[in-house]
């Protein structure tokens, strides 16, 4: 009987954060799909249809999509390198990691879009880098850093504000590997290359494969900070629905929007847990 009420009580202590992510979550997500087919329309006008689903065929969507998963995929593998040696240098005490581990987590504390403009500042055609680099004649003239076509600026600044979360993962992973097996390594005649490339990422890997995919979400759906650095054409998938439903007032089209991005999240989930599955069985 005891052993029935604590069960009860631990579900009950559950109640706050499943019954959080059940309601609201998945009512914003099947509001959204409903929108997306005419139901539901904030603008009062409800009918079952699939027209809004055209706008995936024009190729302005289509850009915006492929940028976004650009972005998505530049910022979450270039967060994992930057990340990975700095975890190394973690797992072993030595002088300035405790001040180093301060500077790293500043991002920690500024929000986005002030992070973005921060960037600005620094990338911008008339920026500190830029003056810094004429003025040391490596360069004739400023280089276009910020709403470059491409988007290095949208990655660069993803990059750098989001390297204490990929960092936090990545640390607690590498913290499991006993060192033992890196000394058994080293005894063999391994080298610092091979220590890392055979050693600590395969061991590693299902932190790094964790680590990558929340950065991907992060960056496909973002909206600040490709709203300041990022080029004029193609917008993120996140800023054309913002346009779509507050400019245009085509609230329906832009629930088609959000179905993509939520869709695409799913994707992403499920191929990183194949690919977890695929490497614990190598293992």
């Amino acid at each position: 009987m005891k052993k029935d009420k604590s069960n009860r009580l631990h579900y009950l202590m559950l109640v706050p954060g499943v019954g959080f992510i059940l309601f609201f979550i998945a009512a914003s997500v099947v509001l959204t799909a409903a929108q997306s087919l005419g139901l539901f329309s904030i603008t009062g006008r409800s009918a079952f249809t699939f027209k809004n689903w055209a706008v995936i065929a024009t190729r302005e969507v289509r850009d915006s999509v492929f940028f976004s998963l650009k972005m998505g995929v530049l910022s979450s593998v270039g967060t994992v390198l930057v990340a990975f040696p700095v975890a190394l240098f973690f797992r072993k005490s030595g002088s300035g990691k405790r001040v180093l581990g301060s500077l790293i987590k500043i991002p920690l504390f500024i929000p986005a879009l002030v992070a973005a403009f921060l960037i600005v500042n620094l990338i911008s055609y008339h920026g500190i880098v830029n003056e810094a680099l004429v003025a040391l004649h490596l360069i004739k003239e400023p280089l276009r850093m910020l709403n470059d076509p491409f988007g290095w600026g949208v990655v660069f600044i993803q990059i750098w504000k989001n390297l204490p979360f990929v960092l936090l993962i990545l640390t607690a992973s590498l913290a499991g590997i006993q060192d033992d097996v890196v000394d058994a390594a080293r005894n063999l005649g391994a080298g610092r290359w091979a220590v890392a490339l055979r050693i600590y990422v395969p061991l590693a890997m299902s932190g790094i494969l964790v680590a990558m995919i929340l950065m991907f979400i992060k960056a496909f759906g973002d909206f600040p900070i490709t709203s300041v650095a990022g080029p004029i054409y193609p917008p993120s998938i996140a800023l054309r629905m913002h346009a779509t439903a507050t400019l245009f007032q085509q609230w329906d089209q832009a629930a088609v929007l959000g179905v993509i991005i939520i869709v695409t999240a799913l994707f992403v989930v499920w191929a990183y847990s194949r690919l977890a599955e695929f490497v614990g069985g190598s293992e």
